[in-house]
């Protein structure tokens, strides 16, 4: 696989966490990533979905045990793909895994669903982020769902000193252009860490709506134990109302 100098560090930084991957997936926060995420995955019993920048895998066994007929994961880095289909050889669930750049994704078939989960993070400027959302949406059949886990355009940096009480921690770094710089490490051992950025407002919608799609959402996020958003007390709740991440779909007409 080709890949640009800006995806060869992107990729080198997730080579050192290929074996953390799903100790990172378990960290308090990781469990409103994944109940914001899944609050935006529709019925899959019988459907096909495409993970895109799968990692390990997490999220794609989550998707076939829900029901998937197909899933397929595609990640930039081969040591995450390689960790991917050892998983898969040990415990088989017919998922598919392959080493693709999110930014070169060619058509793999017509999706039902297409989850692009913090790949946008790393385009390395608005050009890029257009053309993975446009790779993206090319993969989702007639009626199809875009679930897309993006940086969060509204964060509060000064809040996100509560960060550490939910397992990690993020670092502002320069502005680069409109995008903030960052610097994240998750507290497992050995230490995750790698850059990305915060996306500016209305980056995500524009880049939906330029491939294409419609009924661009952007979802509440959710937490563990909770149906609708979170309470202004609690455990979670300082993170909730300032997570990292926010949660968006659209529609392939």
């Amino acid at each position: 696989m080709q890949k640009s100098v800006h995806h060869d560090r992107i990729s080198e930084q997730y080579q050192a966490s290929s074996s953390q991957y799903d100790n990172v997936k378990n960290l308090p926060y990781a469990f409103v990533e994944r109940e914001t995420l899944l609050s935006g995955i529709p019925e899959l019993t019988g459907k096909s979905i495409l993970d895109v920048a799968c990692g390990t895998g997490f999220y794609s066994r989550i998707f076939k045990r829900l029901g998937a007929e197909q899933v397929v994961g595609v990640d930039i880095e081969q040591s995450m793909v390689d960790v991917a289909r050892q998983i898969e050889a040990e415990r088989p669930l017919g998922i598919t895994y392959d080493a693709v750049d999110a930014a070169a994704l060619p058509v793999l078939g017509a999706f039902d669903v297409v989850a692009p989960i913090w790949a946008f993070v790393h385009a390395k400027d608005a050009a890029e982020y257009h053309e993975m959302v446009a790779r993206c949406a090319a993969n989702l059949k007639p009626g199809g769902l875009m679930v897309a886990l993006c940086s969060n355009p509204d964060i509060d940096l000064e809040r996100m000193a509560a960060y550490p009480r939910y397992g990690l921690s993020i670092t502002p770094k320069d502005k680069h252009g409109d995008r903030q710089v960052i610097h994240i490490e998750m507290d497992v051992e050995p230490h995750v860490g790698f850059d990305g950025f915060f996306w500016p407002a209305g980056t995500t919608e524009a880049a939906m709506e330029k491939a294409g799609l419609v009924d661009v959402r952007r979802l509440p996020n959710r937490a563990p134990g909770h149906d609708v958003g979170m309470s202004d007390k609690g455990y979670y709740a300082d993170f909730v109302a300032n997570p990292p991440f926010a949660l968006y779909t659209a529609v392939k007409p």
